[in-house]
């Protein structure tokens, strides 16, 4: 164990609190996520018990979700549900398993693109991005384990193969960040549909569920987009970070960014672990370039706050990246950091 890492993730979560207010949303459950994956390697009540206590508080005892409308249809909010049902098939909470149900009822009925792949939100019609990928796939693919069925996993195959046929771009060997069937918002190519840039972060994600997916249902094309999507971006690497703008190292302003970053790292480490795929030790050099450049024992720094394609300011330009605060210590790219620490903790493939 490493002492800084772990005295810094104590420190965090002990300084915890709801991102938003108590409100159900992703930026909490990804850190569930981080600390449930902790606990499995660790062993180490206090971690189970932030998780359990977190959900026992979110969650009322009907099973009623605080602070969460099915019909907003925001695919970011099916994204806490992946550590509630690890948490069930260990806790039979019978709460926790109705609001499993209920974020599973959003699934059902969520609107999707004519091809077949989930709405990033209704406020975002027709549009697909990578980030959505982790948010409702990764759930998705943990209920048809352990409560869906066959046609479940024909779903998340299909639209697996949605993502590589409508967000790979085959000139740049790359992943862009969104794609819009309409072709009506600013940032979409009129004949393509994609957005123009790769973003770390939305690699980084795409990269993370892919793993989680293979892990649980050993899909081929969880496999061949993770391959598709390393094979681009370790072009991309500078001593073993991403750039914001992946593939743009020279623009003013961009930076190596550490969200995407780990996210890769976890997702590279994961797959050598459950043999899905092995890259050497490139999971072991991203990890550790992260922490002589970014961690200093008390802060994880250069993470990006957030970034979005949805409105004039959000046009998906070099520009608008570089436009985005940089930060320490923000959940997105702390739990991804967790997480990767973890798989590097994990032993004879147990975790």
């Amino acid at each position: 164990m490493n002492k800084d890492i772990i005295s810094y993730i104590n420190n965090y979560i002990d300084n915890f609190k709801p991102y938003k207010n108590g409100r159900w949303c992703y930026e909490d459950g990804i850190l569930m996520t981080a600390i449930y994956d902790l606990y499995k390697v660790t062993k180490n009540q206090t971690y189970y018990d932030f998780v359990y206590n977190f959900y026992d508080n979110h969650i009322e005892d009907d099973g009623t979700i605080k602070n969460y409308k099915v019909d907003e249809y925001n695919i970011d909010n099916i994204c806490s549900g992946n550590a509630l049902i690890d948490l069930y098939l260990d806790a039979k909470l019978s709460k926790f398993r109705t609001a499993i149900d209920t974020l599973c009822s959003q699934l059902r009925l969520h609107p999707r693109t004519k091809e077949g792949s989930f709405w990033h939100k209704q406020i975002y019609p027709h549009q697909v991005w990578m980030d959505g990928i982790y948010m409702g796939l990764v759930f998705y693919a943990k209920y048809a384990k352990y409560f869906g069925d066959g046609e479940d996993i024909l779903d998340i195959k299909h639209q697996l193969n949605n993502l590589i046929n409508r967000l790979y771009d085959n000139d740049r060997h790359l992943f862009t960040h969104a794609y819009d069937e309409a072709r009506l918002m600013q940032w979409a190519d009129k004949e393509t549909g994609k957005s123009p840039n790769v973003w770390s972060r939305a690699c980084g994600w795409v990269a993370m569920a892919m793993v989680d997916i293979y892990e649980l249902l050993e899909l081929n094309e969880a496999k061949d987009v993770l391959n598709l999507l390393v094979d681009g971006l370790s072009k991309y690497l500078d001593e073993g970070m991403l750039y914001q703008v992946v593939d743009k190292a020279f623009f003013n302003g961009n930076y190596l960014e550490t969200s995407g970053s780990a996210m890769l790292a976890y997702a590279i480490l994961k797959a050598k672990r459950i043999k899905m795929a092995d890259y050497n030790d490139l999971g072991n050099k991203i990890f550790n370039t992260i922490l002589e450049k970014k961690f200093d024992g008390n802060h994880l720094n250069g993470i990006c706050r957030v970034a979005g394609l949805d409105n004039a300011r959000r046009n998906g330009s070099i520009e608008y990246y570089m436009s985005e605060d940089v930060v320490a210590d923000e959940v997105k790219g702390v739990a991804p950091f967790i997480m990767a620490y973890s798989e590097l903790e994990a032993k004879d493939g147990n975790q």
